[in-house]
């Protein structure tokens, strides 16, 4: 068979770089091969109050690997949850039990965040899922979201931007809250090309939160204007309704 230029300058290292990958291929899986089950294999804490505080749940885990060992860390993906362990040796198949808490404190609307115990002088890591949605207490609410319009809480409704040049872009934001037991999908509109909205998420989950950002243009304000009055909208689009219009006014500085 005839070999090809590719295959007499190349074929021999990649032949070689083929069986050195497969020789490394049984320390990787090794790497990433569980030694714990975790009962149940999630953690849910369904809706937690953000007044009741830290909530707490046992899982059992399960050393699922043919030899003794232990856990030697614990990590979880963000400083509102944390995680606890026993010390002791764990032979095959024995149980020992694991405690995940959730800080549930200025953090409304769903999570998912993981928890991973690291086991053996390995550091195998073992990972569970942990989810819920927290209800922010009333006073949060009335702080940080303290206006109204049907299903939805606001940080402000109007803005005032002050003054603004031909040539700046201006961001400002509006803080949204979804106060229904439902999903908000939202969509938002203008009436005027200096003002771009956005919002982030675009659907707001049950008792979560989102922001619209508002991009003031003053390139695209009209040069006969001194003063300026937009109009920003949210509109459901599950049901096509205009939950809410925002004003924002400024001053044109030339």
């Amino acid at each position: 068979m005839k070999m090809s230029l590719f295959d007499r300058k190349f074929g021999h290292r990649w032949s070689l770089a083929i069986v050195g990958f497969l020789a490394l291929a049984p320390v990787a899986y090794a790497q990433i091969e569980k030694s714990l089950l975790f009962l149940p294999d999630k953690v849910d804490f369904g809706k937690i109050k953000e007044e009741n505080g830290k909530v707490t749940q046992k899982v059992k885990a399960v050393n699922i690997s043919g030899d003794t060992t232990f856990i030697i860390s614990a990590r979880t993906s963000c400083g509102c949850s944390a995680a606890e362990y026993p010390l002791d040796p764990i032979a095959p198949g024995d149980t020992v039990e694991v405690s995940i808490t959730y800080d549930p404190l200025n953090r409304p609307g769903k999570f998912l965040k993981t928890a991973r115990f690291f086991t053996g002088e390995e550091r195998i890591g073992n990972s569970i899922k942990i989810s819920g949605t927290v209800i922010p207490s009333r006073e949060n609410l009335d702080q940080a979201y303290p206006e109204h319009a049907g299903p939805l809480r606001l940080s402000t409704l109007i803005i005032n931007a002050g003054e603004i040049s031909k040539t700046e872009a201006r961001p400002l934001f509006v803080g949204l809250y979804n106060d229904s037991d439902r999903s908000l999908p939202l969509v938002a509109d203008t009436d005027a090309p200096a003002l771009e909205v956005g919002i982030t998420p675009d659907t707001i989950e049950p008792f979560g939160i989102a922001t619209a950002t508002l991009m003031l243009k003053g390139r695209n304000i009209p040069a006969n204007e001194k003063e300026f009055f937009y109009r920003a909208s949210f509109v459901d689009t599950a049901t096509g309704d205009t939950i809410v219009s925002i004003p924002v006014g400024g001053i044109v500085k030339y």
